[in-house]
């Protein structure tokens, strides 16, 4: 008699089990595809090429400085706007929200920059010893701390499509000539650029690091480290010795092989200027 009953129990259970087994593979299959068809849509999305609407930059920035048929001297304040644009833009997205934030992102960002601006990366002699080279290694982490690399990661994800604009923006922003003398306290000199650009280019750790990210956002920060490079040159400002003429043969190679980005003639353009000014 108890064996008549424990059969169909037994295979009751087995029949929930399976049950509860096929939809969580079912919904494990189901995140499968969602995430490579988000894959998917990325990776056509960059071959078609990243074409950004002037309204989806007026949202943005506020403004465009700079129209197809126009030619304007562009200045401190008009990048000041729409760099305070940009973070006024960040503030409204809702998953900037999600980080509870209590002064927004413009606030977070000013702490960002004091705290890199005063502990800086070794640039020379990384490899050393271990422990400088473990430092260099988890940098960003040990400076910034986990909620802040998070928020990075997020913004870097959500704004994939104008970060092109963005980071031509905040170049310069960080490098046009300082007109307004109460402001200039407010950006990293030009030696705290170079130790980045150093740190990015000329170490293992940089490179590892870059190396981790997405390739438009690795070519991109290669591009401006290779132009701050570039100005430190002209202003004898390259204490480590930093050979800036691999870096740019490198990137051009990178850069015509790479699809999707928008200024890609632009920056091809310059990095031949600066191989024939370093006589490559």
């Amino acid at each position: 008699m108890k064996r008549s009953i424990a059969v169909p129990v037994i295979i009751l259970l087995l029949g929930v089990g399976g049950y509860f087994a096929y939809t969580s593979i079912l919904k494990w299959h189901q995140q499968e595809l969602e995430i490579a068809t988000k894959h998917l849509r990325d990776e056509l999305r960059l071959r078609e090429g990243v074409v950004v609407s002037k309204e989806k930059l007026l949202e943005v920035f506020g403004e465009v400085l700079q129209e197809e048929d126009e030619v304007r001297e562009i200045g401190f304040e008009d990048i000041n706007r729409q760099v305070m644009a940009f973070f006024s833009y960040l503030d409204g997205r809702e998953y900037i929200a999600s980080h509870d934030l209590k002064n927004g992102t413009y606030s977070e960002f000013r702490q960002v920059l004091e705290k890199l601006s005063s502990n800086h990366p070794v640039i020379a002699g990384e490899t050393d010893s271990l422990h400088v080279l473990y430092k260099n290694m988890s940098y960003f982490f040990r400076v910034l701390g986990l909620k802040r690399i998070n928020l990075i990661k997020d913004i870097l994800n959500n704004e994939s499509e104008i970060l092109e604009s963005v980071a031509e923006t905040f170049y310069l922003w960080f490098t046009i000539d300082y007109g307004i003398d109460e402001i200039r306290k407010e950006r990293p000199s030009l030696q705290v650029l170079y130790n980045y650009s150093g740190y990015f280019l000329n170490t293992l750790a940089g490179k590892s690091y870059l190396l981790r990210r997405q390739p438009q956002v690795r070519l991109l920060t290669t591009y401006y480290c290779i132009l701050i490079l570039d100005r430190a040159n002209d202003l004898y400002l390259n204490p480590n010795g930093i050979d800036i003429r691999p870096h740019i043969t490198s990137l051009i190679t990178d850069i015509t092989n790479q699809m999707g980005l928008m200024n890609k003639a632009r920056y091809r353009a310059e990095l031949e200027r600066l191989n024939a000014k370093y006589e490559l």
